[in-house]
């Protein structure tokens, strides 16, 4: 891996940063390589919906097959959904860079942090060869249209 290719943070956000950060935003998208050698589902998805509010039972369903549709994501194994805490650091990329806390350790960081809907799961999709062949993580944000 060359030196260019290593993310180093610059800065964590505060929580208003975080809140200037996701004014305008619908959603993040992080893809990464997963962890283990399942070839069936090489990819782990991160899915951050700018909300702060727990979906109801019924909508989330529907949201998560929508994304899959768009996205051609196929496989899904392993999935954590919920309303989880999350910080955001700056790079040298664009846009800051989601940290989500899986551990339940949040409260021990000190990293400032906002709760925002996220779908964690592995899979697989017609895209993202930078992570299924060259190991590579990244994110984008989709900003609403009304914006």
């Amino acid at each position: 891996m060359k030196e260019k290719d290593i993310l180093k943070t610059q800065k964590w956000l505060s929580v208003d940063e975080i809140n200037d950060n996701l004014k305008g935003v619908e959603f993040i998208l992080m893809a990464a390589p997963t962890m283990d050698n399942d070839a069936s589902t090489p990819v782990h998805f991160t899915l951050y919906l700018n909300t702060h509010e727990l979906l109801p039972d019924e909508i989330v369903s529907p949201v998560f097959d929508k994304f899959c549709k768009d996205y051609k994501i196929t496989k899904v194994r392993d999935m954590i959904n919920g309303l989880l805490p999350v910080a955001f650091a700056l790079n040298d990329r664009d846009t800051a860079m989601p940290l989500l806390f899986l551990d339940g350790k949040e409260n021990e960081s000190e990293l400032e942090y906002t709760h925002l809907y996220v779908f964690d799961f592995e899979g697989n999709a017609e895209g993202f060869k930078e992570c299924k062949s060259e190991s590579k993580t990244g994110w984008t944000y989709a900003y609403s249209s009304d914006e």
